[in-house]
């Protein structure tokens, strides 16, 4: 699997939008980061949902790649607010 089509690079970019958040107040930062973490589950379900098996859940490179946006900035601003709640764990 290459890069781009790993985890890996969806958490290259969500580091660099945590790096973004390093100028604003740390209350929106956490609020950006948690509204990552929706709209990365959000694009993994859409591209789930095209798919040939549109019923069946997301896989686990799915979920990881998902989670990784959050990570990325996470890990870039030091910051960890609590992932969302339901249906965005499974």
């Amino acid at each position: 699997m290459s890069f781009f089509n790993d985890w890996r690079a969806h958490y290259v970019v969500g580091y660099t939008i945590g790096l973004a958040l390093h100028f604003v107040p740390v209350a929106k930062a956490k609020q950006k980061i948690v509204e990552l973490d929706l709209w990365g589950w959000n694009r993994e379900l859409e591209q789930n949902l095209k798919g040939k098996n549109p019923n069946d859940p997301m896989s686990d490179h799915q979920i990881e790649e998902a989670k990784a946006w959050g990570k990325g900035a996470r890990d870039a601003t030091g910051l960890n607010p609590p992932y969302p709640s339901p249906p965005y764990l499974v």
